[in-house]
C-alpha cells in the first residue's frame, strides 16, 4: 500500500505543474474560454435557423429544444474530455525538451496524463459548473424536452471518463509520429478536424445517412462526444448503454496496448531537434 501512495507522489507535482501552466496566462487562459463559449452560441444560431427554415417540427429525431440542449451538452462533453497531447508530445519533440521527460524514472505516458490532469481541473473548474448548472436549469424549467433523470447524470460521468481516457490514448498514440515526422502542426489540423467530424461534435451522428451514421457509431470516436450526450439525453434503451459502454471499455484498451507498442517502436526514431 505505501509503495503505490509513494508511487502516486511522484505524478503529484505533474497535477500541479498543469494547473500552474494554465493559470500562468490568466487572461489568454479566460479569453480562450471566452472563444469556446462564443464557438457554442454561433453554433447555436446556425442550427435555429436550420430549423426554422425546415417545413418538419424535427430532424433526425431532434426537435428544436433538443437540439439546443445537444449543442450545449456536445461542447461541455468536448471540453471536458479533450486532450492536448499530440500537441505536446509534437512540440517537445520538436524543441527538443522531451530529452528531460525521457531521463525522468517514471512512467512516460503517466507524466503527460497528470500533467493534463492538472489542466484538466483548472479548465473544467471554471467552464463545467455554470454550463452544467444551466442545461441542468433548463431541462428544470422545460421538462417536455428531455426530463432530468439522476441515472442518466452519473452514466453521463463515467462515459465522460471512458471518453476522455480514450482521447488521451489516442492523441498519444498519433503523438508518437512526432518521432519520425518531427513537425505534427499541419497533420495535428487535418487530425482534429477529421474527430470533429466523426465523433458529432459538428454534427450528430444521426443526422449522417444511416448506413454512414451506424457504422460511424462503432468507430472510438462517436464515443468522445456522441455518446455521452446521447446517454444524458435518454436516447439509448438498456441494451444500446450496455453496446455504447462496450465500445467504450474496449476502446480505452485498445489504445492503451496500441500506446505501448507505439512507443517501443517510435522511440527508436527518437532524433531530437533542440535542447
Amino acid at each position: 500500500m505505501k509503495s503505490k501512495d509513494s508511487a502516486l507522489k511522484k505524478y503529484v507535482p505533474f497535477i500541479q505543474a498543469g494547473i500552474q501552466s494554465s493559470l500562468s496566462y490568466r487572461t489568454d487562459f479566460f479569453l480562450y474560454r471566452l472563444g469556446d463559449v462564443f464557438t457554442a452560441f454561433v453554433t447555436y444560431f446556425v442550427w435555429q435557423a436550420v430549423f426554422l427554415s425546415s417545413p418538419h417540427p424535427q430532424l433526425g429525431g431532434f426537435t428544436i429544444n433538443q437540439m439546443v440542449l445537444y449543442i450545449f451538452l456536445s461542447f461541455l462533453t468536448t471540453e471536458l474530455s479533450s486532450s492536448g497531447g499530440t500537441w505536446t508530445i509534437g512540440q517537445e519533440v520538436k524543441d527538443g525538451s522531451i530529452a528531460m521527460r525521457l531521463l525522468k524514472p517514471i512512467d512516460f505516458n503517466a507524466t503527460y496524463l497528470f500533467e493534463e490532469i492538472g489542466h484538466k481541473v483548472a479548465s473544467a473548474g471554471i467552464i463545467a459548473p455554470p454550463l452544467l448548472g444551466g442545461i441542468i436549469i433548463y431541462q428544470v424549467f422545460h421538462p417536455q424536452v428531455v426530463t432530468f433523470n439522476i441515472l442518466n447524470f452519473f452514466l453521463f460521468i463515467i462515459s465522460i471518463f471512458l471518453a476522455y481516457f480514450i482521447n488521451f490514448y489516442f492523441n498519444v498514440c498519433y503523438g508518437f509520429s512526432a518521432f519520425v515526422f518531427k513537425n505534427l502542426w499541419g497533420s495535428n489540423h487535418m487530425k482534429d478536424a477529421i474527430v470533429a467530424f466523426m465523433s458529432g461534435t459538428l454534427i450528430p451522428l444521426a443526422f449522417y445517412p444511416h448506413v454512414l451514421g451506424q457504422i460511424l457509431q462503432f468507430f472510438p470516436f462517436a464515443s468522445l462526444v456522441y455518446t455521452p450526450v446521447m446517454i444524458y439525453m435518454g436516447k439509448y434503451n438498456l441494451n444500446q448503454l450496455l453496446m455504447v459502454f462496450i465500445l467504450q471499455v474496449f476502446w480505452f484498451v485498445f489504445f492503451v496496448v496500441l500506446s505501448k507498442g507505439i512507443w517501443r517502436i517510435t522511440i527508436k526514431h527518437l532524433n531530437v531537434q533542440g535542447g
